[in-house]
């Protein structure tokens, strides 16, 4: 599980993940799905926790992509399990 401190700790400013590799590899709609995961938690910075698994999973019927794409993503970005 990935703790808000863990979190803030490997994205430390905003826009800062779209300079990674894994973010670059990235197909563009899924690109576009994880941008909006990262807009919508940092509209609620105090429920990372509780609110990242629905952020992901609506993201995903949002864009049409595949919610496990969306967490391979944040697990090779942070090296953490989701």
């Amino acid at each position: 599980m990935i703790t808000l401190s863990q979190l803030k700790s490997t994205i430390s400013e905003k826009g800062e993940h779209k300079r990674s590799l894994v973010y670059k590899k990235l197909a563009p709609k899924n690109k576009k799905a994880v941008d909006d995961v990262y807009s919508q938690l940092e509209k609620t910075p105090g429920r990372v926790l509780t609110t990242f698994s629905k952020v992901m999973k609506d993201v995903a019927l949002k864009y049409k992509v595949q919610q496990k794409d969306i967490e391979a993503y944040f697990k090779k970005e942070t090296g953490l399990t989701i």
